[in-house]
């Protein structure tokens, strides 16, 4: 389910494998973005912009879809930072604390291994006082929206772009603990901070194009992403082959929940939130805030994933599983983790958690037309549209009939494909 990546200018790093493919149609019809085509019943492309969720990858029964990820093998660990997703400390069950797992990962030979936890403390204060300051504001957008899942950041940007405004200018606890942490080790060791290599390790298919490609920001903190997937074969060795274990059991201290939908929220203690997670929802959710139908809620926490990080393409875990050892873990927690107010105050006003960067629409063909071509556009789209019959079966190429339309006035298919058109041409000619 997972390779490593071959080259760095790569537009996206979900990858369909044609020699494993049958063209079954199954991603085609799952992905949120329309960006895969099976022309002639042969094999399945990605023709449009991928946004990297990885439906497609859950969905394929031939294994023919791969995310694409720095890789294990090629990280020289020795000189990298490893930053741990909380998800990790899900993956191998209730008996199996998160200081264990910590110290594993510290024994693959990573010159440093980072948690979030403080990082994602501090976060959520932050995130408190931009919602209480935008609450005084008549014209802040409603709701507004998290930015730490990067298949939703990627979604609005390319089929919502009225709501990127309503996307929370904060730097994410991922990208946060990647900056400090390479900052830090400059400054111990007197080196370049660029000379630090800093991965994610991640359950997410998405954590590579949000690296390379980045809308909140100018540019990541990260250098790559490794899969948990990959990963975790060498930490369960380590974990192992540890005799003694001595790692702290406490869950709540590493944040543990945020790896689950709620997660996030649950850590916030003032506004009308909201938790919503899975593809089909999470866009069902966007449509009706872009209606405006969702202006009483302060915040929505979206997550791509069903039930969360812990449903990412890159576990290993049943998601089911990993919630049940998140609530395990949970009953035996002691205080929660803390936030220093007093520093994020000061820290907010002084601009360090946020982006100070405006993000951009991305990946539309009517975005780059002059105005009166797109409108002509359009409306052949919408006169060809009404002459579809319909269906939405997908035997043509394209995922439904309104993006068949659009293939066809772009000239990427022929009206021919249509099967429904075609059989009464053919009873005609032979008639």
């Amino acid at each position: 389910m997972e390779e490593q990546v071959k080259n760095a200018s790569w537009d996206h790093f979900v990858r369909i494998h044609e020699d494993l493919c049958n063209g079954c149609v199954l991603c085609m019809k799952v992905c949120p973005a329309k960006a895969i085509r099976v022309r002639g019943g042969h094999v399945a492309r990605t023709e449009g912009l991928c946004i990297d969720c990885g439906e497609c990858m859950r969905v394929c029964p031939r294994g023919a879809v791969k995310a694409i990820t720095t890789g294990s093998r090629k990280i020289d660990r020795p000189t990298a930072v490893a930053i741990i997703s909380p998800v990790l400390y899900t993956q191998f069950g209730e008996d199996i604390t998160p200081g264990d797992i910590y110290e594993a990962v510290k024994g693959l030979g990573f010159m440093d291994v980072v948690e979030q936890a403080e990082v994602m403390a501090q976060y959520v204060k932050a995130l408190e006082l931009y919602i209480r300051e935008k609450g005084k504001s008549r014209d802040a957008p409603r709701p507004l929206i998290s930015p730490v899942c990067p298949v939703v950041v990627r979604l609005i940007a390319y089929r919502f772009p009225s709501l990127l405004k309503n996307v929370v200018p904060i730097i994410t606890p991922r990208e946060l603990s990647a900056r400090e942490a390479r900052k830090k080790i400059a400054e111990q060791r007197g080196v370049d901070p660029e000379e630090v290599r800093v991965y994610h390790v991640t359950p997410c298919a998405a954590k590579m194009i949000s690296i390379k490609r980045p809308v909140l920001m100018e540019r990541s903190y990260l250098d790559g992403a490794i899969g948990i997937s990959t990963i975790y074969p060498e930490v369960l060795r380590e974990l192992k082959a540890r005799k003694e274990k001595k790692g702290e059991a406490n869950a709540r201290n590493r944040m543990v929940e945020w790896a689950a939908s709620g997660g996030e929220i649950d850590n916030m203690e003032e506004g009308n939130l909201l938790a919503v997670s899975g593809m089909q929802e999470t866009i069902r959710y966007l449509e009706r805030i872009e209606m405006g139908l969702l202006e009483s809620i302060d915040y929505v926490e979206f997550r791509a994933c069903g039930e969360g990080c812990i449903g990412g393409p890159l576990t290993v875990a049943d998601k089911y599983q990993a919630k049940y050892t998140i609530r395990k873990l949970g009953r035996r927690q002691r205080q929660g983790l803390q936030a220093d107010v007093a520093q994020v105050e000061e820290r907010y006003k002084s601009g360090w958690f946020f982006t100070h960067w405006e993000p951009r629409p991305i990946g539309h063909r009517e975005q780059t037309l002059p105005l009166a071509e797109a409108i002509r556009r359009q409306e052949q789209v919408e006169k060809l549209r009404r002459a579809l019959p319909g269906k939405e079966c997908g035997a043509c190429g394209s995922p439904d009939c309104a993006t068949f339309a659009e293939d066809v006035v772009d000239e990427r298919a022929s009206i021919s494909e249509c099967v429904f058109l075609k059989r009464p041409r053919e009873k005609g000619e032979s008639g």
